[in-house]
């Protein structure tokens, strides 16, 4: 079985402090979990990064799956960046997120889009009763875990991951696509002859 995990553009999710951005020297790729052999899935963390590029506070934000979460965190903690002298320009800290992948095949772009070909044109019948069951399962969960919006999430973020667009506009459409889930939630939820792609702006429809 291959697995794979990406995390591209490791910095590209950095706060950055006056077009400050620190410089990566060494990465170390979180292990797919071996508890999960078939699992395709998201993590999302944070961290601080210190001017002797040394970094702290590594913590996930969200994740498909708990294990995911902890794989993230344990590599992101051996990550190391260029020391750099501390300036009006140039922080002490900067404060940075980063989304990783897992997958136990080599990601596709046209598996993606066929997945979320299939989520998207569902009825919203169909959503809500996938968002009510997740409620149940899942009720501590935020909403962007639940299949049908990760499976989007990753669709948005994958021409960054591809290198087809920067990191920063991915992160732009998933924050966005976040940020509407409660209201997509809420139409669907009223119109339920209605499909899921009704209630999605045009911008995550399709990825490019």
């Amino acid at each position: 079985m291959r697995f794979l995990v990406l995390a591209a553009a490791l910095l590209a999710s950095t706060a950055v402090f006056a077009g400050f951005e620190p410089e990566v020297v060494f990465t170390v790729k979180p292990v797919y979990p071996k508890t999960l052999t078939t699992t395709q899935g998201h993590a999302r963390i944070s961290l601080k990064i210190h001017n002797d590029g040394s970094v702290s506070d590594v913590k996930a934000l969200n994740a498909t799956k708990p294990a995911f979460g902890e794989a993230a965190v344990g590599a992101a903690k051996q990550w190391r960046f260029k020391p750099w002298t501390v300036s009006a320009e140039r922080p002490a800290v900067v404060e940075a997120r980063n989304d990783m992948l897992f997958s136990p095949e080599p990601i596709s772009r046209e598996g993606v889009q066929l997945n979320f070909t299939e989520v998207k044109f569902q009825s919203c019948r169909d959503l809500s009763e996938e968002v009510s069951q997740f409620r149940r399962e899942h009720a501590t969960r935020p909403l962007s875990a639940m299949k049908s919006f990760a499976i989007t999430r990753v669709a948005v973020m994958l021409p960054a991951f591809s290198g087809k667009t920067t990191y920063a506009d991915g992160l732009v459409l998933a924050d966005q696509l976040e940020n509407l889930l409660p209201e997509i939630v809420r139409q669907c939820q009223a119109n339920p002859t209605a499909t899921y792609a009704d209630y999605l702006p045009h911008s995550l429809k399709q990825y490019r």
